[in-house]
């Protein structure tokens, strides 16, 4: 196997892309034949007209497609989809609205909630409302409770996402304060029949949390997030209507349900890392799914993955003993990143000298403490920091090399789904006069992936019209003699 490329590394990714492309994913999961809506088998009368609302990143595909399968059917929608997501103005019976620049809640997103609010709150009993949700649709669907601003809700936000606050974290702050997410839309629905099709872009897809839960009961206790600003030091800062809104007690019941609410998971990051497997293995090499569960500080995962690399190489050209090793690695970090039992039985148990190149494939979204000015996103970070760590650990026998992007083709706010790594890339951007370690002080990967090789290490993909999470893809195949 020869040394692996940036093309090959691009295509393995683009293929798990294209496996949760929305109108491929609606098309097996929904159909209408005679009057009847069949979502994932289950069978919905289509004797009144349909409506429809949506957010997220793969919403505007989503809505194309649920279009034309529901025809006539579809009496009105209104959709709030990323600024620069539209791809056509043809004629459509919903209305788009374009927001959340750089994934940020803004004026555009905060109109359409309220024009997804009007819609919703015209419903008959007897009508049938569609929502497609998928990552990104909490930034679309900002609309504070009274009196609390959309600037104040963003500040808190931005501030506790800068502080390293996870997506369930964020979600619970995020929940308390807004009208439609918590079970805010569901509520406003009831009794009105809803169908929710949901692309998952958290991590074991919790209902709840994608895109804050605007179709399930929140179930988070008040205390949550107020735990939750306490943690990250804010809560002394927010503004006292904030901190009133939640001290409210409006937790749902843990035995309360939505039964005019039926929510399906159409597609996730497992679809996503089962594609690329498969073509991993169809270009020749022996391939794993070790996780799509990854999470935590960019940093430690970058530790984990280059001693990972390290210990595969050795396996590759040294003798048995080195398997147990690598088993007690594994073992070490095995909960750390969310490695599954039958993952660690088959690559543990695997006969790595008998192989030409090992891929292998993780999914999940960890996080970035910001402490430097520069620009950025957990991706690249992950890929130069990785770069940064395998260069410390001389790894000579093998060639190494690295991808880390976001399926949803935006990393922070730049124009890059991510960027590649490899244990040559330190001494490389060195002979440009380029110091990584440096860069990556700065929270400034871009920068640095701007100037190394004249941007070529960057991914770029633009928006790909879906989201479920990252994919994390490691190569590592024996130098040719």
């Amino acid at each position: 196997m020869s040394n692996p490329t940036t093309e090959t590394l691009t295509s393995i990714f683009l293929k798990s892309v294209s496996s949760v492309n929305p109108k491929h994913l609606l098309r097996k999961s929904v159909e209408v034949q005679a009057n009847k809506l069949i979502v994932c088998k289950d069978i919905y009368n289509l004797t009144r007209p349909c409506y429809l609302v949506g957010m997220g990143k793969a919403a505007f595909d989503m809505a194309r497609e649920i279009e034309e399968i529901l025809g006539d059917n579809l009496r009105e929608g209104v959709v709030n989809v990323p600024f620069g997501a539209m791809k056509s103005d043809k004629s459509s019976r919903i209305r788009f609205v374009e927001g959340a620049h750089n994934n940020l809640p803004d004026e555009n997103a905060e109109r359409g909630a309220r024009l997804i609010k009007g819609l919703i709150e015209k419903l008959e009993v007897d009508d049938l409302l569609l929502v497609l949700i998928s990552g990104g649709g909490s930034a679309l669907l900002p609309l504070p409770k009274h009196p609390l601003t959309l600037m104040e809700k963003l500040n808190i936000t931005e501030s506790l996402a800068k502080r390293g606050a996870n997506i369930c974290e964020l979600n619970s702050v995020r929940k308390r304060l807004s009208v439609l997410k918590g079970g805010g839309l569901a509520k406003l629905a009831y009794p009105t029949p809803v169908v929710s099709l949901i692309i998952s872009d958290i991590i074991d897809d919790p209902i709840s949390s994608i895109a804050s839960g605007p179709t399930t009961p929140n179930l988070d206790e008040s205390h949550v997030a107020i735990e939750v600003l306490k943690k990250y030091s804010l809560y002394d800062e927010l503004p006292v209507h904030a901190v009133r809104i939640l001290q409210e007690t409006d937790t749902c019941n843990p035995t309360e349900t939505f039964p005019h609410v039926r929510n399906y998971i159409i597609g996730n990051n497992q679809i996503a890392a089962n594609a690329a497997l498969s073509h991993a293995t169809a270009l020749g090499y022996q391939s794993f799914v070790l996780s799509t569960r990854v999470q935590g500080e960019v940093g430690r995962i970058s530790e984990i993955y280059a001693e990972l690399a390290r210990q595969v190489a050795s396996l590759i050209i040294s003798n048995k003993g080195e398997c147990e090793n690598f088993k007690l690695f594994l073992e070490t970090f095995k909960s750390e990143l969310g490695i599954s039992e039958f993952a660690f039985n088959e690559i543990t148990n695997f006969n790595f000298k008998s192989c030409s190149g090992i891929c292998l494939i993780f999914g999940g979204e960890p996080t970035v403490t910001v402490k430097g000015k520069g620009k950025g996103g957990r991706n690249q970070q992950l890929a130069l920091s990785f770069s940064i760590e395998i260069n410390k650990l001389n790894v000579d026998s093998a060639n190494i090399s690295f991808l880390s992007c976001g399926t949803d083709g935006i990393d922070g706010p730049t124009d890059a789904a991510g960027a590649f790594g490899t244990s040559n890339l330190v001494s490389d951007a060195f002979v440009q006069n380029i110091n990584p370690t440096q860069f990556l002080a700065d929270n400034d990967s871009y920068g640095f992936y701007t100037r190394y090789r004249h941007g070529k290490y960057l991914v770029r993909t633009g928006h790909t019209g879906t989201n479920v999470m990252d994919i994390h893809i490691l190569i590592v195949s024996p130098k040719a003699e």
